[in-house]
């Protein structure tokens, strides 16, 4: 085990259960106690709880029977009651609650999401619960209405913009803005267009597959990982044009080259320790962000990390109301990250603070459980990882 600072990132569980790879995990939401959903190659989705303080198996939902491919993600309604899951199959299940008499825990199958032609590599709710979005090999984002209380959702979406594999979808946390992430090394902006959806921003920067991405609370950041190996934040506006040199050579944002944003041009944050620029502010907190009005757009980088993760790096996520995130990289290790110091609107500084060997394989997904209240400031969180040697780890972490 590697840890940068001891007794900073600790493992509080290792579960064991899958006999294969791991892909997904998602924290229920809504409960009183942690609750954790995993999937991943051997088609058993399995809900892990912490119970009296011990970390165990609550339930098992044997999708073997509904799919024939590996399951590739999990992802919870806003409510917690309904569990969408996906597969290489093409299609995405739907999984609801049913009480028993003993008061245990038991899903049973509600329903099925089709559509798409090949493998179905990720599913999102919105944060209403109103859609439901998924994507997949076969370069599509569909999106479905949720309000068929008999689980036949209905499409009223087919976004076709992407030139290859659709890896990941994110909603924004407050708007029915849709983001997707591409083989084609691109994050794309899906809004509202009248009756229809449209691609309102395609961001550029990352030099090869964009695996995952993950909003702040409030949705006035994101961040996005890459096959590049490197870790991208994004702030709203356009990117600040330099003397003498145009918005589209820097990475700004320029109308005239059909909304297209390209890399900022910034040293990696890692190893930039000087002190701020003068007369710049000290790093704003995560409590005095605010979401933009429109997260349709314009977006821009305002930080690239690029020398710390020696391999791909496959996830991605925000710790809630805290300026810190955490990845998960094809090294086998778990890396946090925290603010070191913003030294404008349109520029910050991100420090590795933290790292662990998670995982004897690649390391596949990292999912932070949220705090309950947002804003609230918070000494320590819980956060898991899964990876290619079946295990799901449980982890706390110390903040700063």
């Amino acid at each position: 085990m590697v840890n940068s600072e001891q007794d900073r990132l600790v493992q509080v569980s290792r579960l064991e259960g899958h006999d294969e790879t791991v892909w997904s995990l998602a924290w229920r939401p809504n409960r009183s106690f942690p609750q954790l959903a995993s999937c991943g190659t051997d088609r058993i989705v399995r809900l892990w709880g912490e119970v009296a303080g011990t970390w165990r198996l609550l339930t098992e939902i044997d999708a073997t029977s509904r799919h024939t491919r590996t399951l590739r993600c999990a992802a919870w309604d806003p409510s917690g009651d309904v569990l969408a899951v996906t597969s290489f199959d093409s299609t995405t299940s739907l999984w609801k609650e049913v009480p028993t008499d003993e008061g245990e825990l038991n899903f049973e199958y509600a329903g099925v999401v089709a559509g798409h032609e090949n493998e179905v590599k990720c599913a999102a709710f919105s944060p209403s619960g109103e859609f439901l979005a998924t994507c997949s090999r076969d370069k599509s984002v569909w999106i479905f209405e949720t309000e068929d209380k008999g689980f036949e959702y209905e499409c009223v979406a087919l976004l076709q913009s992407h030139t290859q594999d659709v890896k990941f979808v994110c909603w924004h946390p407050s708007q029915d803005v849709l983001f997707s992430c591409s083989y084609d090394d691109t994050i794309k902006v899906w809004a509202p267009d009248g009756d229809d959806w449209s691609c309102k921003q395609t961001l550029t920067g990352h030099t090869s597959t964009v695996w995952s991405m993950a909003f702040d609370a409030v949705g006035s950041r994101f961040v996005t990982c890459s096959d590049d190996r490197s870790v991208r934040v994004w702030a709203p506006g356009a990117a600040p044009e330099t003397a003498g040199t145009s918005s589209s050579s820097t990475g700004g944002y320029n109308p005239k080259t059909a909304l297209k944003v390209t890399a900022a041009a910034y040293l990696s944050p890692m190893y930039r320790w000087g002190s701020l620029l003068p007369g710049a502010s000290k790093a704003p907190t995560a409590q005095t962000k605010v979401a933009p009005k429109d997260a349709a757009g314009p977006w821009h980088c305002i930080c690239n990390i690029s020398d710390v993760h020696p391999r791909p790096v496959y996830f991605v996520d925000w710790l809630p109301s805290q300026e810190t995130f955490a990845t998960a990289c094809g090294d086998n290790l778990l890396r946090v990250f925290e603010l070191s110091s913003a030294a404008s609107e349109d520029e910050e500084d991100w420090r590795c603070v933290a790292q662990v060997r998670a995982h004897e394989g690649d390391a596949n997904c990292v999912a932070w459980r949220g705090t309950e209240v947002k804003g609230e400031v918070i000494s320590s969180a819980m956060l898991a990882t899964c990876g290619d040697d079946g295990v799901v780890g449980i982890w706390r972490y110390r903040c700063s």
